[in-house]
């Protein structure tokens, strides 16, 4: 066996982004947007793509650079790694954190139509693949991709079977990614967020009441007795990005407060 021996390197250094560039997908707000700003402050170069023109001003508040990109658009997707490798002479990049994605969660899967199941799995699962694809073709070095899966991928749930059935299938595929690309130098991760504090799932507490799911029994028995933020999920992709996980491959990081313990 090979033995790869780990250079000794300070802590501060392990974090450091610097010289590395980013695509965030839908990076305009919530979790995106804390990943893209605590990328910029670990010395990234970010590159924020969001189909929403107005995550242009998110950008420039933030300090990234802003590509308009609906993921599910091959050309849309082009273009946002094309901008996130500007500047290096080459088309090169460093890390997609495969955020974008779609969560209209409620409702019974006796009512779910066929066109509500598949454009779920067109944007959370194809889309991604789609990205995660094309970001390896411009990772020659190696590089690192970070999904998106959620707690929903473990263990489902009524009223979000579609959703769960999206993020399981981005936990298989970032272990078989994991497998396929570890041999380029490419490492390939995953977190499973559990209830977040963003302005999607804002929007989407009325209709979960009705549905049945309250977000506050949900938090009430997190072992933390707390909503997570966006920023508990930034600090685990800078994390996973960072030289301090160069040995952590194909793993789904669950960052729930404890809820699945």
């Amino acid at each position: 066996m090979n033995e790869n021996r780990i250079e000794a390197r300070p802590l501060e250094a392990l974090i450091d982004l610097r010289g590395k560039r980013a695509l965030v997908t839908g990076g305009g707000k919530g979790i995106g947007r804390a990943i893209a700003s605590r990328f910029l402050e670990a010395g990234a170069a970010v590159t924020i793509a969001d189909a929403d023109p107005d995550a242009a001003s998110t950008a420039a508040e933030v300090g990234a650079a802003f590509a308009r990109c609906d993921i599910t658009q091959p050309g849309d997707l082009a273009e946002a790694l094309s901008a996130a490798a500007a500047g290096t002479g080459t088309d090169a990049i460093d890390v997609l954190v495969n955020n974008a994605g779609i969560f209209p969660t409620t409702g019974s899967m006796l009512d779910a139509t066929d066109e509500f199941v598949a454009r779920m799995l067109e944007v959370n699962v194809r889309a991604q693949f789609s990205a995660a694809r094309e970001a390896a073709k411009r990772m020659p070095n190696g590089g690192c991709i970070i999904n998106m899966a959620s707690i929903a991928a473990l263990g489902g749930g009524a009223h979000i079977s579609a959703y769960s059935a999206s993020k399981a299938a981005v936990v298989a595929l970032t272990r078989a990614f994991a497998n396929e690309l570890g041999p380029k130098g490419i490492r390939v991760n995953a977190i499973a967020p559990g209830v977040i504090d963003t302005p999607g799932v804002r929007a989407e507490t009325p209709a979960l009441l009705a549905s049945g799911l309250d977000i506050e029994t949900v938090i009430a028995a997190n072992p933390l007795r707390t909503a997570g933020h966006p920023d508990h999920i930034a600090r685990v992709a800078v994390f996973l990005a960072s030289e301090l996980a160069c040995f952590v491959n194909g793993h789904v990081l669950v960052v729930d407060g404890g809820s699945r313990a």
